[in-house]
């Protein structure tokens, strides 16, 4: 993001501080039966540095960096427009879709920030930072994602983890209802996909974002 999308979307960005989430999240978490909802888990190792705390501008630095500043996914598909003062707990975001010559805008918002020390099935530290966020009203879709990068203290491997659930809220406009239904769910995967692919870059200094 720079400067200049801040002030060309501020007033669009402004606007999500009046919005709820377009769901309660206590249903689904509390609901035992999960049909209809898509649920996600994408795990990728991204790449080996010294083992350790995280190496300055290292593969875990590089990663952490790109999924803060929302750098990570496919630019021609996905983009994020954000207040750059705003922290990150809490933060709304603009995010702008592109599909067939059209573009889209959802609403966003941070709904948790990670930042620990996690222990490994065989009890190694394992250094965590990542953040989840959820859908506010006017989105497509319901649901909230987490994206997380962890590095093993011990190996020194670094690796990426996507954890998602959703679900296609009511969309009035019968052509993007259509829409969404054919293409939502290659879309969805693609987004894991690539972004897995471009942090692999990212983290081995192949991508400069």
């Amino acid at each position: 993001m720079n400067t200049q999308d801040w002030e060309t979307y501020k007033s669009r960005l402004s606007a999500l501080d009046t919005l709820d989430y377009n769901y309660d999240e206590k249903i689904y978490h509390a609901a035992k039966d999960k049909s209809g909802w898509k649920i996600d888990h994408y795990q990728a190792q991204l790449a080996l540095e010294a083992p350790g705390e995280p190496v300055p501008y290292g593969p875990f630095e590089k990663v952490k960096n790109a999924i803060q500043l929302y750098k990570f996914p496919d630019p021609n598909l996905i983009r994020a427009v954000f207040e750059p003062e705003r922290e990150l707990s809490g933060r709304n975001m603009l995010l702008i879709a592109k599909f067939a010559g059209l573009s889209f805008y959802f609403g966003v918002r941070v709904v948790a920030v990670i930042d620990e020390v996690r222990k490994t099935k065989d009890g190694e530290d394992l250094q965590v930072w990542g953040y989840a966020y959820r859908t506010l009203k006017g989105h497509f879709e319901i649901g909230e994602i987490r994206f997380e990068v962890s590095k093993n203290i011990k190996s020194g491997l670094v690796s990426l983890e996507i954890a998602a659930y959703s679900k296609p809220d009511l969309i009035q406009n019968p052509f993007y209802r259509a829409g969404f239904r054919v293409f939502s769910r290659p879309l969805q995967k693609y987004f894991a996909s690539s972004s897995i692919h471009r942090l692999q870059e990212i983290a081995s200094g192949t991508n400069v974002q």
